[in-house]
Parts: structure tokens; sequence; C-alpha cells
């Protein structure tokens, strides 16, 4: 693989932002011949971004209530 398409590859997996997108990543890695050191780096960032979507879909921000002028 080059290095132009593992960049972008890599940079799409980071700037993904659906579980959709992460899906079609992985398939796009299924199909896309690498080294397996390349292939387990991209699976790395991949299970790492797919995580980051989970957790923030999990996080619940506190809001105090508004203070109410009576």
């Amino acid at each position: 693989m080059n290095a132009r398409m593992y960049s972008q590859l890599s940079e799409s997996i980071a700037s993904a932002s659906s579980p959709a997108e992460i899906a079609v990543m992985r398939e796009v890695m299924r199909t896309v011949k690498l080294h397996p050191l390349e292939r387990q780096a991209l699976e790395r960032v991949l299970r790492s971004r797919a995580d980051a979507l989970r957790l923030a879909g999990d996080v619940v921000v506190y809001r105090a209530p508004a203070e109410r002028a009576d």
C-alpha cells in the first residue's frame, strides 16, 4: 500500500462520525491489500474511533437548572 492511500484511510477513520462510516472503513480495509503492520495499526485506529463514538453516545452532560427570576 502506498503512503498516500494509507494516510487517506487513516484520516478517513479518524474523521468518521457514525457507526455506519466505521463499517464502511472496515469493509475498505478488508478489500485493500495491506502489510500486516499497516493492517494492525489501522485496526487499532478503527477500534479507538469506534470506542470514542460509542462513549460519546453514552456521555450525559449535567446542566444545572436555570435560575428563575421570581
